[in-house]
């Protein structure tokens, strides 16, 4: 877990991630104009300004991915379309994997005008699309419920031999016609007829069309005694598969989401579970970020998430890993000070015994004046923080400190939150937090033990 400026940190990762990271998940400011805190920060910037915050992300994200790689975005429906013509730049559209609609609000916002929203947007964006392959869901207890029936080989369900719905005339699939030919004295099949008893079958429905059957005669004949069941009706016998349990790959992940668990109610009450208290706005539900993890990842794959939040992506890697022994790995960034008391603490309450997690923090150069800024609660506190800039921080080349000092007294007349703002505005955003190559810098007081995490840190590329 990292704390500090996303970008920054994303491009702190390259050295030692650059092609290594399976999974990058983005769960964004939505830039709409919801007053919910769902970032704790600016939830609706300027079009041009988000536009520009997304493209340096998702530029370094990419970089970030392995070959296999995949990127998935959270958004509404305010910026989707410019998003994904970003992202089709950035990625190449033909890298475009889907958009999935995730039902969070089945009774949809009712204070919109027009129509209240019931969902979310999910973009999938593949680092190369040629060499992904998506994993299937796990079976659900309803799924697994309808394997009622049993014998020697386990659980199945029963399932037609002929076919009926599209594809299946005898004239679209004329191989699959065929005669089969069945002896209820010695319940055997055959494909010619040997006795005066067997009974021909043929893939014709009630009402006299001619259909096909679904396997081929050479695959049935080689799985009767596994996969074929047959039973009378009146006066006709109806041939069926018997598809297994046991030969269940999984569901295929649909263009709708709309499962009760991955609600925003859901994220809700397992954050509150975690907690005994809100402390978070609108977190994402675990089980459908596991989801996510489970189709596009396998075992020992890294998955990263820069808008690390509530620690919703950390507690569904810890979730999954407990369910299948695994050992996915994590990686969060996050800038806002609930980090100590939500992310953190959440994390520890999920982790199994047998793992662990580093925390780090991007050493802050100005940015810890525009923590003590933000802190401040007098001009005169303001006027401190001033002095300390001119001696140990890094000015924009637009400010000549002497021309502040000469004018302080105007500066004074301004409201607290103005002068905050000015305070922060001649601060030069370069210098945000202390660069690796300045780290042996005395003036910056990193002491011996950072400097040992550090070395080892971007020896690993």
């Amino acid at each position: 877990i990292i704390k500090g400026n996303n970008l920054l940190t994303l491009t702190t990762l390259l050295p030692v991630y650059r092609g290594k990271i399976k999974l990058i998940y983005l769960d964004p400011p939505f830039n709409t104009n919801s007053s919910a805190n769902t970032f704790s920060y600016n939830n609706s910037f300027n079009h041009s300004t988000w536009l520009s915050f997304m493209r340096n992300r998702l530029i370094a994200a990419k970089q970030l991915l392995s070959e296999d790689g995949i990127l998935v975005t959270a958004i509404d429906h305010y910026e989707l379309f410019y998003l994904g013509v970003l992202a089709d730049e950035i990625f190449a559209r033909d890298n475009r994997m889907g958009v999935i609609s995730v039902i969070h609000n089945p009774g949809g916002r009712q204070d919109e005008t027009f129509f209240p929203t019931a969902h979310e947007n999910m973009l999938f964006y593949a680092k190369n699309i040629l060499n992904v392959k998506l994993n299937r869901l796990p079976a659900t207890k309803e799924k697994l419920a309808e394997y009622k029936l049993t014998d020697k080989f386990g659980r199945y369900k029963l399932r037609g031999f002929r076919r009926s719905g599209n594809n299946s005339l005898r004239s679209q699939r004329p191989g699959l016609f065929y005669p089969i030919y069945y002896d209820p004295l010695s319940d055997q099949f055959a494909l010619d007829s040997v006795n005066k008893h067997m009974v021909k079958l043929l893939p014709i429905d009630k009402d006299g069309v001619e259909r096909c059957w679904r396997w081929s005669s050479e695959r049935f004949i080689l799985n009767i005694e596994k996969y074929i069941e047959i039973k009378k009706t009146k006066d006709e016998y109806t041939i069926y598969i018997k598809e297994r349990e046991s030969d269940y790959e999984g569901e295929k992940a649909k263009t709708i989401c709309h499962k009760p668990y991955y609600s925003g109610q859901t994220g809700t009450n397992e954050l509150k579970n975690d907690f005994q208290e809100k402390v978070f706005s609108y977190p994402k539900s675990p089980y459908l970020i596991k989801d996510i993890i489970h189709i596009c990842t396998n075992d020992g794959d890294i998955i990263l998430d820069c808008f690390g939040g509530s620690g919703t992506t950390a507690k569904a890697v810890t979730q999954l890993n407990q369910e299948n022994n695994g050992n996915r790995k994590f990686i969060l960034c996050e800038q806002m000070n609930y980090i100590d008391k939500v992310t953190i603490k959440r994390i520890e309450k999920n982790l199994s015994s047998n793992h662990t997690f580093c925390y780090a923090e991007l050493t802050k150069l100005n940015g810890k004046y525009i923590d003590e800024i933000n802190k401040s609660n007098s001009t005169k506190d303001l006027i401190r923080i001033w002095q300390s800039i001119k001696k140990g921080g890094f000015l924009s080349i637009k400010v000549d400190p002497k021309e502040f000092d000469k004018n302080v007294s105007n500066f004074e007349k301004l409201n607290l939150e103005d002068q905050k703002k000015f305070l922060i505005k001649v601060l030069d955003k370069n210098h945000l937090y202390v660069n690796y190559s300045e780290i042996n810098d005395k003036d910056y007081g990193i002491i011996d033990e950072d400097k040992r995490l550090n070395k080892q840190f971007y020896s690993l590329k």
